[in-house]
């Protein structure tokens, strides 16, 4: 009787440390962290805070690096006095008045343009914002009009091209060494 008893807590045994390798082979033992708890910007632009001052989805309008680029987003004062944000994208600056306990919404006020955007659309540009007492520099977005939804603030107005010249058929190159139909 001891050996049968033996032998059933033996197959036990081999049947906890089976599962044990299974569950901690197959990822179920492992604890994984939280992705909702990780902060990220839910839109093309950028956010930060500077104090009582949030910055949300900042991304600047333009149709290249050294074109005009209007800065678009939503600042945020959640102080008790009217503050003054700076920012500056490779020395090209400006300025957003922002009024005690009130949020501006870019899109909607005076527009804030920048005499150069400071990178191409698709890249991003290092910007530095100030509040006075505090700063920060973060990578902004550039976009251009091929976003239709920010056409309409590109400075100058959006071009009458097409926004993805990949559609259009390109035109036939001859030149010197290339014989016709050859590439």
């Amino acid at each position: 009787m001891k050996n049968a008893a033996h032998k059933k807590l033996q197959h036990l045994g081999a049947g906890v440390a089976a599962l044990a390798v299974l569950t901690s082979v197959s990822g179920c033992s492992y604890i994984s962290p939280q992705a909702t708890m990780d902060s990220f910007a839910p839109a093309d632009g950028v956010q930060m805070n500077l104090g009582d001052i949030q910055l949300r989805n900042v991304l600047v309008v333009a149709e290249g690096a050294d074109s005009e680029g209007r800065v678009l987003g939503t600042v945020i004062n959640n102080g008790d006095s009217a503050r003054t944000v700076t920012l500056d994208a490779k020395g090209s600056s400006a300025k957003i008045e922002v009024p005690a306990n009130k949020e501006v919404v870019l899109e909607k006020s005076k527009p804030v343009m920048l005499d150069r955007a400071g990178a191409d659309p698709g890249l991003m540009v290092d910007t530095k914002f100030a509040t006075g007492d505090q700063d920060d520099t973060v990578s902004v977005p550039v976009l251009d009009h091929t976003y239709s939804r920010y056409a309409s603030f590109v400075p100058g107005g959006a071009p009458t091209t097409p926004a993805n010249p990949s559609n259009t058929a390109a035109p036939e190159k001859h030149g010197e060494g290339q014989a016709e139909g050859g590439h």
